[in-house]
């Protein structure tokens, strides 16, 4: 799968053959948590980022695998 793959975090646990249990105690993210953002996606969004990059790195992905899709609008960064 190349960088632009867009799957949901049950989809990528699953490519991983990862039960939630398993991802949980990788992560430190509790059970309920995950089975909660793979519920609702906007509850993922919502997450703070080092929970999303902690599950992104057990998973081998890019916290942007997590969020942007292929058509994503990128944020535009300003220098101060």
């Amino acid at each position: 799968m190349n960088e632009q793959t867009v799957l949901t975090l049950r989809q990528w646990r699953a490519l991983r053959g990862y039960s939630q249990s398993k991802l949980s105690e990788m992560t430190g993210v509790t059970e309920r948590t995950i089975i909660n953002y793979e519920k609702d996606v906007a509850n993922l969004h919502n997450a703070k980022y080092s929970t999303v990059e902690k599950l992104a790195v057990a998973l081998d992905i890019k916290v942007a695998n997590i969020f942007l899709g292929v058509d994503s609008e990128k944020p535009n960064y300003i220098n101060k």
